[in-house]
């Protein structure tokens, strides 16, 4: 056991739980009740991001432990996955508390006290700490689920006042208590496996009994941990309503981290709890419909973002999409895994364009739902519809918007394209010899098409566009410093990610060489990381003897930025001139609500085209 990794843990989890305690008192105070609260996530955070590295660059990972509380025995690991997962929700937790100081000043939350909110908000990062940490399906992960779920639950329907709010989240609670019964179930069903057996010990008893028990108990693993992640067709029963309801930092928090905790259990389902006993064919099997699942879920979930009035709505929907590439990836590299090397170099391409897609996607959707509520904030609307012209009026939030909505897109040199790129790489190499995973990475290719209109459409009726001059509300200003200061840090965040994707490359090696079981024994060695720096998704670029080939993002804007100063020396030399006239107006005279393009008329064609999918707003 090493204590300082054991100490640090605890530590964190108390001082949150300390929060929950103390911090309802200064309620009254909203700021500084605010103000504490950040704070305290902060130190913790601090604590469990030390942690993480020491796990990450040590000697000693797995970390594994026994926490002994009363007369329970809940057996508790650390290693490389469990490290990058907790220093995410560290990092979301932290940032987001910061921007709750001045959020729940809005007027509309003013009338409601702030002891649960504050209460909450520390109970629900400890439970996500613990979900990420527990090494068993029974004892402690019912603890760390009941924490993150019934504290998520009350900060849903914090405004409890709304009927449909309440509804909304009275049917979270629900589904959220039947994906942990499957878990539960999952773990109490294997032979020889009572309360607190480890998930090693799961994996050995799994591989003496028959198929068919086997196939129901993965099953119902990841049947629950889908439902917590989103997948088609679990996630629409309830992420959309939950998400859209929320606070727009708890929103935040459930897009951006929350669902990743069921990306979690899926990772451990099929890399942990699978014995190495288990034929090849059936590993297969598990491939091959997880990697279904996942693509059906991209194409759905995306097609209903497209849809979407309200934007909240529109970045829910767009979650259960984006969690598509992560499934869908998942399901790549257990099917490509013990294969012949070249489909196992796939394998760690897909497992790596699954975890970065799972960083990115928390950094750029977290920052969507906070762009959205600082909209809210000082318009009193998330309706696309009454929304537009706010790059004038709010234009360090807009341009923040601009970089998160090209980083969901998935375009170069932005976040979303180096995990997207591995994802969809990953997919459509094998070629012949996994030819339906070639057609999935058609589809998520499509799709990435489909985003991209997703994000144009909320970016454009937003900012750039009119409409909110005819809001009720006329007094629109951009938000204050402490609320711009946490999406600046995000929106930096994503820079990184996309400009130096190498960073994470780095690291996802320093991932497979602190986790054990045979993931690690096939893809963590050498040679197999070696062949990810030099030869990102079959692209090989080499400056002299040195592999730069994650240097990509950096070669593209720079040729991006070569050709433009071309085409403006063009235009220069031709002696082009500028002239300006008004806007034609299709006829009329003057523009106003009544004549102007509303967020609901965008792509009406294509909308009616994909009706099937669900998700329909207005008609459409």
């Amino acid at each position: 056991m090493d204590f300082n990794i054991y100490n640090g843990l605890m530590t964190g989890v108390l001082l949150l739980v300390a929060s929950a305690v103390v911090v309802p008192l200064f309620a009254t105070h909203r700021k500084l009740a605010g103000t504490l609260n950040f704070l305290a996530c902060l130190a913790a955070a601090l604590i469990f991001t030390g942690v993480a590295c020491q796990v990450l660059i040590g000697t000693g990972a797995p970390a594994t432990f026994d926490l002994h509380l009363g007369g329970l025995v809940m057996p508790l690991m650390i290693d490389g996955f469990s490290a990058v997962f907790m220093a995410l929700i560290s990092l979301m937790a932290t940032v987001t508390a910061f921007y709750c100081i001045g959020y729940m000043e809005m007027d509309h939350y003013r009338h409601y006290s702030l002891r649960s909110f504050f209460f909450c908000y520390p109970v629900f990062v400890a439970g996500m700490i613990g979900i990420v940490t527990v090494d068993d399906l029974t004892t402690g992960f019912t603890i760390a689920w009941q924490m993150m779920t019934l504290a998520s639950f009350f900060l849903i329907r914090f405004d409890y006042k709304d009927e449909t709010i309440v509804r909304n989240a009275n049917k979270y609670l629900l589904l959220m208590e039947l994906a942990w019964a499957a878990v539960l179930a999952a773990g109490l069903m294997v032979p020889g496996c009572g309360w607190g057996a480890s998930l090693h010990q799961i994996a050995e008893n799994l591989g003496v009994v028959d198929t068919g028990l086997r196939t129901l108990l993965l099953a119902l693993a990841m049947l629950g941990f889908g439902m917590k992640a989103g997948m088609f067709p679990l996630g629409q029963l309830w992420l959309p309503d939950a998400h859209s309801v929320a606070p727009s930092p708890i929103s935040a928090m459930l897009s951006g981290v929350m669902i990743k905790t069921g990306v979690y259990g899926m990772l451990r389902t099929l890399f942990w709890m699978t014995p190495d006993s288990m034929p090849a064919h059936e590993l297969q099997y598990w491939g091959l419909v997880t990697a279904f699942v996942g693509v059906v879920t991209l194409f759905i979930g995306t097609a209903q973002a497209v849809k979407q009035v309200d934007a909240k709505r529109l970045h829910a929907y767009s979650s259960i999409g984006q969690i598509g590439y992560i499934i869908m990836a998942i399901g790549c590299a257990r099917y490509y895994l013990g294969h012949e090397a070249g489909l196992q170099a796939l394998a760690l391409l897909a497992l790596f364009g699954a975890l970065c897609h799972t960083l990115n996607h928390a950094v750029f959707k977290g920052l969507l739902f906070l762009c959205t509520g600082s909209v809210q904030y000082t318009t009193g609307t998330k309706d696309l519809d009454k929304l537009g012209g706010l790059f004038g009026l709010m234009p360090v939030t807009a341009v923040i918007a601009g970089i998160a909505a090209i980083a969901v897109s998935g375009v170069p040199a932005f976040s979303g394209f180096t995990s997207k790129w591995a994802i969809v790489g990953a997919a459509l190499l094998p070629g012949k010899a996994a030819g339906i995973f070639v057609i999935f990475g058609v589809i998520a290719l499509v799709t990435s098409a489909m985003t991209l209109a997703t994000y144009v459409k909320f970016y454009g009726m937003t900012f750039t566009s009119v409409g909110v001059e005819w809001n009720e509300k006329n007094d629109i200003h951009e938000v204050s410093t402490a609320m711009l200061l946490p999406k600046l840090v995000l929106a930096a965040v994503c820079l990184v990610q996309g400009l130096f994707p190498f960073l994470f490359v780095a690291l996802f090696g320093r991932v497979l060489a602190t986790s054990a079981g045979s993931i690690t024994q096939v893809l963590g060695t050498p040679e197999m990381l070696s062949s990810l720096a030099q030869s990102y998704a079959g692209v090989t670029l080499r400056l002299g003897d040195a592999p730069v080939a994650f240097s990509l993002p950096l070669v593209m804007i720079a040729m991006l930025a070569v050709a433009m100063l071309f085409a403006l020396w063009l235009r220069k030399a031709g002696g082009a001139e500028e002239r300006t006239a008004p806007v034609w107006l299709c006829g009329y005279q003057t523009l106003n609500n009544a004549n102007r393009y509303l967020s609901s008329h965008i792509f009406d064609a294509f909308k009616k085209f994909m009706k099937w999918t669900g998700g329909n707003v207005r008609g459409a």
